[in-house]
């Protein structure tokens, strides 16, 4: 087949994709024999009697905190163990995959009620710290686990071109494995941080006060929890779809830069 005709079919296919996802939202909307109402809303928002945040701003500030601080402690402790997991010492090495295997291979919120209920306990770690540090330590596996991978599947070629040209190791590492390495790792990076964003929805359960526990207690005292939870998975929606777009943007920045 003609490849502009593959073109108008996979776009046809999404329209009608498209079509077929809002059809469904709109019926359920319709037909659910349920008197929506979004303006009781807007005293969670913003409460006009203090002039402050409500409860959903402020459930949404503390998501936003707990996410950039498990990104960024995240980001910084998987790249450490990651370079464990290619270093030479077979111990490092060793201890660096068994971190990785563990936190990889269970549920966040199990590790989550360990972290609080267990760790928390012993050494009196409020919730936020416990939802801070579990959430750090289970993007730090994959963050190191993607950086082993794009590291160990680096050219030899280049670095053996490199070492000919008499470049030091740091100016390989700076100047030619750095650049590719992060572009390479930037789109599932992002995937991870987005994913991230979503878990620490968890946090609700230990009582952090995030847009999910916000949205419990205004369900708890306005028992409308259509409008409520309808509302929180559009701000979730907008703040993955502005971290992914951001994302994207920067991997077109870095491809343009390398041409």
């Amino acid at each position: 087949m003609h490849p502009r005709s593959l073109s108008w079919l996979f776009t046809l296919l999404s329209i009608v994709l498209l079509v077929l996802l809002g059809g469904m939202l709109v019926y359920s909307f319709f037909n659910l024999e349920y008197d929506w109402d979004f303006r009781f809303l807007t005293d969670y928002i913003w409460e006009p009697e203090t002039n402050r945040p409500g409860l959903i701003l402020q459930g949404l500030w503390g998501t936003f905190y707990i996410s950039v601080l498990s990104i960024i402690f995240g980001t910084a402790l998987g790249l450490a163990v990651g370079l464990l997991m290619i270093g030479p010492e077979p111990v490092a090495r060793n201890a660096a995959t068994l971190f990785v295997d563990i936190f990889r291979n269970t549920p966040v919120l199990v590790q989550l009620y360990v972290m609080y209920f267990i760790v928390g306990t012993a050494f009196n770690l409020s919730p936020e710290v416990a939802g801070i540090s579990t959430l750090s330590l289970f993007c730090s596996a994959y963050v190191a686990d993607i950086f082993r991978a794009n590291v160990v599947e680096f050219e030899r070629g280049q670095l053996d071109a490199a070492k000919a040209m008499g470049l030091n190791r740091w100016q390989i590492a700076s100047s030619i494995m750095a650049p590719q390495i992060l572009r390479r790792m930037l789109p599932p990076l992002v995937g991870q941080f987005v994913s991230l964003v979503k878990d620490s929805s968890l946090v609700s359960v230990v009582s952090v006060n995030d847009l999910t526990k916000s949205a419990m207690n205004v369900v708890s005292v306005s028992f409308r929890s259509f409008e409520t939870w309808f509302l929180v998975a559009v701000i979730y929606c907008v703040l993955n779809y502005s971290l992914s777009s951001y994302g994207r943007y920067l991997e077109k920045r870095l491809r343009v830069g390398s041409r």
